[in-house]
């Protein structure tokens, strides 16, 4: 499913992972950004409220080495997130899929127990 719709419907992860896979092959990481940006995929993410904040994530998500995706964003990735609590309404079926995909993960069980 794609987020081409406004209402962030299911398929958040899948519509991420499909735009970074239009990205790979490209013959440099600002036109494997364009791509990803061009897939209809994210337009939901890209055209909501969080629009700029979705696309300085995942540019510098896709500009980083793989080995430091998970630190040299943090910034981005936390501005995204709280832009998307503070309409959380925009993005209620998208906060219900991560609730679900921890809960299937086991997430919120191990974060409950080391706490």
């Amino acid at each position: 499913v794609c987020l081409a719709r406004p209402d962030m419907s299911s398929g958040t992860g899948d519509a991420l992972a499909e735009a970074v896979k239009r990205g790979e092959g490209a013959a440099t990481k600002e036109e494997a950004i364009q791509k990803a940006l061009e897939c209809p995929c994210v337009e939901g993410l890209k055209t909501s409220s969080c629009g700029d904040g979705f696309v300085e994530a995942l540019s510098c998500f896709m500009r980083a080495e793989e080995h430091e995706r998970g630190s040299k964003c943090v910034e981005q990735f936390v501005a995204l997130h709280a832009c998307m609590v503070a309409n959380a309404d925009e993005f209620e079926e998208f906060t219900k899929e991560l609730v679900e995909n921890e809960e299937k993960e086991g997430y919120r069980a191990k974060a409950s127990a080391s706490a």
